[in-house]
């Protein structure tokens, strides 16, 4: 038996569209056991305990890819929010990855895991961070992915924004156009370049300009009633910045320690209804480790 933890993720960060993604500390916790055959799930609401649960779709592409058969017992505890941008689906799957190669005994390397993870869910900045903790960048180029990590400040801080409702990345993909301008195009590409640069340095006056997009957000933040105001509140009480988690509707305010207590005594008067996560970057990504069934299970 194993137990796989993986953690939540932030992607875009602003420019980076379907490229850039973070790990953050919030987690999916997936103990595996192994089965003869079919799935027994447990843990997650009864509406996710089938074969179509991202964990067990993951699972079973795992061992296709492995050449295994067999099922599991699965039980899943998550405590990242359910589309609201913060990588619950890309977690679910890279667990149950992890899981189905540690319960066979496989040591897949990390970068075959990723290419599997991506095929799975279309591009790769939610499962990168996912699976390898930090800031991530990668693209999936003729079938393959490349990736790398980039080095983040250690005087970050990051603070999640979570309304009280949900949307589905069906709907805010369909509020984005189907082409964009010469002028957008490169205005994302150098902001892109500024953002890298800015999270490395520690450099809040140029995350702030780095930060700005035009390709995802314009369109995405009429999707989130009061999303305009409560990122001018977080730049108002301290946040360098603030953008999209993700597709939404989750915000990320980033800036240097000091600016949290602010924002969530002000959250609180104005916006009682949103959740206000402080969360720290996880730079392990996903990790496995022996243990039992939790008691009761």
């Amino acid at each position: 038996m194993v137990k796989v933890t993986v953690p939540a993720s932030s992607a875009n960060l602003g420019p980076g569209f379907d490229c850039l993604g973070l790990a953050l500390g919030c987690y999916v916790t997936l103990y595996a056991a192994p089965k003869a055959e079919g799935f027994e799930i447990t843990g997650c609401p009864v509406a996710y305990r089938n074969e179509d649960n991202l964990a067990v779709r993951a699972f079973q592409a795992a061992q296709q890819h492995l050449g295994s058969t067999g099922g599991a017992r699965l039980h899943i505890v998550s405590d990242i929010p359910v589309a609201s941008g913060l990588g619950s689906s890309a977690a679910l799957l890279v667990a149950g990855l992890v899981a189905a190669c540690a319960l066979h005994g496989r040591d897949v390397p990390k970068l075959e895991l990723l290419q599997l993870a991506t095929a799975l869910e279309g591009h790769p900045d939610n499962v990168a961070p996912a699976l390898l903790g930090g800031l991530q960048a990668g693209v999936m180029a003729d079938n393959q992915v490349y990736c790398v990590e980039n080095v983040l400040h250690p005087a970050w801080r990051f603070v999640a924004l979570i309304p009280p409702f949900k949307l589905s990345t069906k709907q805010t993909r369909a509020a984005l156009p189907a082409s964009v301008s010469r002028a957008d195009a490169v205005f994302n590409l150098s902001r892109v370049a500024l953002l890298l640069g800015a999270f490395k340095q520690g450099d809040g006056e140029l995350l702030r300009a780095a930060m700005q997009d035009k390709l995802h957000q314009p369109h995405r933040f009429p999707l989130i009633p009061d999303g305009n105001a409560v990122q001018e509140l977080a730049l108002a009480q301290g946040a360098d910045a603030c953008c999209i988690s993700g597709a939404g509707p989750t915000l990320l305010a980033v800036g240097h320690a000091g600016f949290e207590p602010a924002l969530e005594r002000v959250m609180a008067a104005q916006h009682p209804t949103w959740r206000v996560l402080p969360l720290c970057v996880d730079m392990q990504g996903a990790r496995v480790q022996p243990h039992s069934f939790p008691n009761g299970t």
